[in-house]
């Protein structure tokens, strides 16, 4: 549902004094977007699943129990990046996800849809 015509004059001129009164916030605002903060977490969390992994190998030979917490970072990593990613295939109406296109949404830094 697009706006009328007296609802986008009122959001120009809300934008024109956010630009006037705070010209930093105005730009954060413009620059921050939703796939832009899933993207961060989803990448965020793929960093995390691998840090989890590695304590995972590394520590259930000496300490079973690091090895434990290990798995269970790298667990709840791999689901925030999994329910991001599919927040993100979704936003772009993509249905069904293979490594190729999550990897091309992932890398993507703005898309068409956000201009």
């Amino acid at each position: 549902m697009g706006l009328n015509k007296e609802e986008e004059e009122i959001l120009k001129q809300i934008e024109k004094e956010l630009m006037k009164d705070d010209p930093s916030l105005a730009k954060t605002v413009e620059d921050s977007t939703l796939s832009k903060f899933t993207r961060t977490r989803a990448l965020f969390s793929s960093v995390v699943f691998i840090f989890g992994l590695l304590t995972m190998f590394g520590t259930y030979i000496i300490e079973p129990a690091i090895a434990v917490i290990g798995f269970s970072v790298m667990a709840l990593s791999a689901y925030v990046f999994v329910y991001n990613t599919r927040a993100l295939l979704r936003a772009e109406n993509i249905s069904e996800w293979n490594f190729k296109k999550v990897l091309t949404i992932l890398r993507n830094k703005d898309t068409s849809r956000q201009k």
